[in-house]
């Protein structure tokens, strides 16, 4: 069966547009020894599965992350303050908040996990060990931000 001219192109196409859409890690830029590299994560969980919040560094809006996934964030060592506010509009917002201060060349972990109440949802931000970190992010891929966090 030989294949036309048109059939081939839609076919490369395809095969072209499928493995730009499950790449991998490849967005993550390595770490280098004047900055630190602070892995912020946000696992799966089912019932705020579509809500996405805002992650901002010392006030700069970073990323907006969304579920399953995680960013890597190199920062200039010293003290950090991460702040994470959900998007959209919705009644009783609340931000909430986690310092840290980074040593050059060193990783640290922040775990974010939504947390729901009767009137209002947050993403609270906590440090995990790097064993800890690992397990949890077996299954995630990098949020979709990092080349935009990567270019700036």
């Amino acid at each position: 069966m030989l294949l036309t001219k048109k059939t081939a192109i839609a076919f490369l196409l395809f095969i072209g547009v499928a493995v730009s859409a499950f790449r991998s890690d490849n967005a993550v830029t390595a770490p280098t020894d004047d900055f630190a590299t602070v892995i912020i994560y946000r696992g799966g969980q089912f019932l705020n599965a579509g809500k996405n919040y805002v992650l901002f560094a010392n006030g700069e809006r970073i990323c907006e992350l969304s579920n399953n996934k995680y960013i890597e964030h190199h920062v200039k060592p010293g003290h950090i303050s991460y702040m994470a506010n959900e998007t959209g509009i919705s009644l009783f917002k609340k931000e909430t908040g986690f310092a840290l201060d980074v040593e050059a060349g060193k990783k640290y972990y922040i775990q974010c996990t939504v947390k729901t109440s009767f009137t209002r949802s947050r993403m609270e931000l906590s440090e995990v060990t790097e064993n800890t970190a690992k397990r949890d992010m077996e299954k995630l891929t990098v949020d979709n931000c990092q080349e935009r966090m990567n270019k700036n």
